[in-house]
């Protein structure tokens, strides 16, 4: 039986999902939607028509759950995706466990607007939506603290998906040759093991900053 719930589980595993899930949840109470597979305590979250699955799935199940729901979009492990829907874009998530606790001078610390990050952002690598849906969230979850910004204004930007236990890159992209690596590192530093996801070309330049991979991951969406 699937359930929906009102509260995050405890949870303590390195999980791409469960950032997501916990950073959109806590932004967006009162429009996003949690269910529970009791059978196999996955997670599925729902918010805009966009899905998130955590944990393994009874496909059997979730598969005419969400045909109900009519997601346009799917994040979740490669193994859920390939028995949920066989044709999907794979990722890789990784984790770096000791980030640098170095301080110094932050070089990325201009406040950007929403616009200025979107301009920046608009590259081929990311599926952004319009502008509008997109100032929206930026200033949402900038205000409730749920994402930082690390920025050059016209020049680089990494932003980051903030939980109590662990970061996530939730993007990141330079205009300018030389910038990736320091952006990186300013944006992975501190006390909490980071995470990314990343397609397979992108491996060789995070695992050069102390990435390691961590498991396969994916987006499945509605085309138009």
């Amino acid at each position: 039986m699937i359930n929906r719930i009102y509260q995050i589980p405890e949870w303590d595993k390195p999980s791409a999902e469960m950032i997501k899930i916990q950073n959109l949840f806590e932004t967006y109470p009162n429009e996003a939607q949690l269910f529970i597979q009791n059978e196999s305590g996955a997670l599925i979250f729902l918010l805009d028509f966009d899905a998130v699955i955590c944990g393994d799935i009874k496909v059997q199940e979730v598969k005419p759950f969400l045909n109900f729901l009519r997601p346009k979009s799917v994040f979740s492990s490669a193994d859920n995706l390939k028995r949920l829907f066989g044709d999907f874009e794979e990722v890789n998530v990784l984790i770096n466990k000791s980030p640098s606790l170095k301080t110094g001078i932050d070089t990325f610390s201009d406040r950007l607007s929403s616009r200025e990050a979107f301009d920046i952002l608009s590259v081929d690598e990311f599926d952004l939506p319009n502008y509008e849906h997109f100032a929206t969230d930026y200033c949402r979850r900038l205000n409730h603290e749920k994402i930082k910004v690390f920025a050059k204004r016209d020049k680089c930007i990494a932003i980051t998906l903030e939980t109590e236990k662990y970061r996530m890159i939730g993007g990141i992209a330079s205009r300018q040759k030389g910038l990736g690596g320091a952006l990186l590192i300013a944006a992975s530093k501190g006390e909490k093991s980071v995470l990314c996801v990343a397609r397979d070309e992108l491996l060789p330049f995070y695992e050069r900053f102390g990435f390691e991979p961590l498991y396969k991951a994916g987006y499945w969406r509605i085309h138009n």
